[in-house]
């Protein structure tokens, strides 16, 4: 008796073991270009026609589980969202509706257009919500959408900034906006050329914001006109944007720099890209706002350059007015220049290259 109890608890333990609570399933939201706002975004039969509603349904039912937005093909104008939304150590996913994880362009029915509508501003500005003070890991994933006619850019995330009291340093006030992922999307005509709102930065913009992926994706005709044709980079890495890779993407007709670090983004990897008609100083280029630049007054406080990025195994086929292009560019000092005092390199060069064709 006693032994068969004993086995019989034994067994019991090791069952409940292997058969741990199964995560719950996705809350799951619909967007469709026929929607209607006053839906509830539950299904496809009741899908919403905007971000900001289907960021209000989310809120309202505050899951705790991953969140999947699915959105049916077609085209949807709108101004800037401003999405807030986080669920810590869970995934906010937008995607088409017949995405499945793991599958390609060809799997599914097209991308999915959001288009500007005239007016000034990025596609989406994500960041912590207000309440959550020390930043953290935003967990936003985009899959196979295409982003066009947006004034100033496509994907802003960004943790906050402050101005250090002591050093007059611009630097991360928190801990960031981190561990995003953007796979497989299209910025087309993003800029001062094709909108007259205002002109752009970036077709994914980053401040303070680490750990993310940017992959497989085509930025395409992002180019500001006139003086303003350099702001303009495919992929913007700034204030505290560490440890980010830039993988396997094609940059074609990006009127500045199509890779930019700007003060203590470090240790950042740019690699497997095809880079076409694209940059003016250089394919990857670190820029910072230093007292030999002039641009340090009141409103923009001094910065550090950045160190450790790597360039290696990419495809330099032109720069933006055809002609042949540096793989990597220093705009303020050299190669182990870091700024003045107490700017660091930490025993590091700026930028390191090699591999590239």
């Amino acid at each position: 008796m006693r032994a068969t109890a004993i086995a019989a608890a034994l067994t019991f333990l090791l069952t409940g073991v292997a058969q741990a609570d199964p995560a719950p399933p996705p809350f799951t939201v619909y967007l469709d270009p026929a929607g209607s706002d006053a839906n509830n975004g539950l299904s496809t039969s009741t899908a919403v026609r905007t971000l900001a509603r289907a960021q209000d349904v989310i809120t309202a039912a505050r899951p705790q589980a991953d969140v999947q937005v699915r959105i049916k093909q077609g085209t949807y104008t709108a101004p800037t969202t401003t999405w807030t939304f986080v669920v810590p150590g869970h995934t906010v996913t937008f995607m088409p509706v017949d995405y499945q994880y793991g599958g390609g362009i060809d799997d599914i029915a097209g991308r999915p257009v959001f288009r500007g509508n005239g007016t000034a501003g990025y596609w989406f500005k994500g960041r912590m919500p207000d309440s959550a003070t020390a930043g953290g890991d935003g967990g936003l994933r985009f899959y196979y959408l295409q982003v066009q006619d947006y004034s100033e850019g496509g994907i802003a995330l960004a943790g906050r900034t402050t101005t250090d009291s002591a050093t007059n340093l611009r630097v991360p006030a928190d801990a960031g906006f981190n561990h995003n992922k953007v796979f497989g999307l299209e910025f087309v005509d993003i800029g001062s050329k094709w909108s007259s709102a205002g002109y752009a930065y970036g077709g994914v913009d980053l401040v303070n914001s680490s750990d993310n992926v940017v992959q497989n994706n085509h930025f395409v005709h992002l180019e500001n006109a006139g003086g303003d044709a350099d702001l303009l980079h495919g992929v913007y890495l700034a204030h505290g944007s560490s440890r980010n890779v830039v993988s396997g993407n094609q940059f074609a007709y990006v009127s500045g720099d199509p890779v930019r670090v700007r003060n203590g983004s470090d240790d950042n990897d740019v690699y497997g890209n095809t880079l076409t008609r694209s940059g003016q100083r250089g394919l990857l280029s670190d820029w910072f706002c230093d007292t030999t630049t002039g641009c340090v007054s009141p409103g923009h406080p001094r910065e550090c350059a950045s160190h450790g990025n790597l360039f290696h195994d990419n495809d330099n086929v032109s720069g933006y007015d055809g002609s042949s292009i540096s793989n990597w560019a220093t705009i303020v000092g050299d190669l182990d220049y870091a700024g003045g005092a107490p700017c660091s390199l930490g025993g590091e060069a700026r930028i390191r290259t090699w591999g590239n064709t």
